[in-house]
């Protein structure tokens, strides 16, 4: 007998991940600990990962139910944050705030540090310094999608700047956005996430689903009621879209990964072979057909670097 089973897609049961991104001082941290509360009800456990020396403790007297505490400290490798959300999965949160997952990206020993030990290691610089350091955050990225609970991610923030001609001469010229501190991919995977402001309220800058953003206030900070409805639309079965609605099978990581190089290999198989060793990203000699589903996703994310 198969051990798969076929059923109607429905809403049902989604687990959300959601981000909150901004500035020292905008209230990341109690943002999404009254979100968790939400999300959760009254009486359920929340676990707080917190890698910022214990400061998400400031806010125990003010969340309703309060909040458990795991205080994760160096090296802040992708590996570790594994480690720390299946910890306190088994120890049975019903939601996890992350505070941060900038850590993870910049902090000791996370990947920035990784991919610059292995330059300092082997003298040379070049993208094979981040090959492996990125296959670790693919699979942090990875584990977090397949939570059996809500995950809420407090992730730092900067304005970023950039170049530009201005009456014949260089300006350096400052977003009116700030950007998450965090990789493009994991950002990508959120079901939501959004900007909090100076003032606290927040600017939602994804939703994927247009019913999901009435869960979030149009005006105003996060409140244990928005994480309620969070949950609720989780909870709700949501209609079965039409059979020609129905989207067809997902394109494989191989597929996909082809179809991202096109203009490296214009078709040919060998001159992307050739590409893919010249860049340092698979071994001398090692074939397209021998590598699996999980290589490509790991290419998937080391290769645009190579573009």
């Amino acid at each position: 007998m198969s051990q798969f089973q076929i059923t109607k897609a429905t809403r049902r049961g989604v687990v959300p991940l959601i981000g909150l991104y901004a500035e020292s001082g905008c209230g990341k941290s109690m943002s999404a600990l009254l979100l968790a509360r939400g999300l959760v009800g009254p009486a359920g456990d929340i676990h707080m990962i917190d890698t910022e020396s214990r400061r998400g403790s400031l806010y125990a007297d003010v969340i309703p139910g309060g909040f458990s505490v795991l205080d994760l400290e160096p090296p802040f490798t992708p590996a570790r944050y594994i480690e720390a959300i299946d910890f306190v999965i088994k120890a049975g949160a019903k939601v996890a705030v992350i505070d941060s997952m900038s850590h993870e990206w910049e902090g000791s020993g996370g990947v920035l540090d990784m991919a610059g030990d292995n330059e300092h290691k082997s003298g040379r610089a070049g993208l094979h310094n981040w090959k492996a350091p990125k296959f670790e955050h693919a699979k942090l990225v990875q584990f977090i999608l397949r939570s059996p609970i809500p995950i809420v991610c407090c992730i730092r923030a900067k304005y970023k700047t950039k170049q530009r001609k201005e009456n014949g001469k260089t300006a350096i010229v400052k977003d009116e956005f700030t950007s998450p501190i965090q990789a493009d991919d994991f950002i990508f995977e959120m079901t939501a996430h959004a900007e909090i402001l100076q003032d606290h309220s927040i600017n939602l800058t994804k939703c994927s689903h247009p019913d999901l953003r009435k869960c979030f206030p149009a005006s105003g900070p996060l409140k244990v009621e928005h994480g309620e409805a969070i949950a609720k639309w989780c909870a709700a079965g949501g209609a079965v879209a039409p059979q020609s609605a129905i989207p067809s099978k997902p394109k494989s990581n191989k597929v996909k990964f082809w179809e991202m190089t096109m203009p490296v290999h214009g078709g040919d198989k060998s001159k992307l072979e050739s590409w893919l060793q010249k860049s340092e990203l698979i071994s001398d000699g090692v074939k397209l057909e021998t590598l699996t589903e999980q290589d490509f996703a790991g290419l998937l994310v080391t290769a645009p670097n190579a573009l």
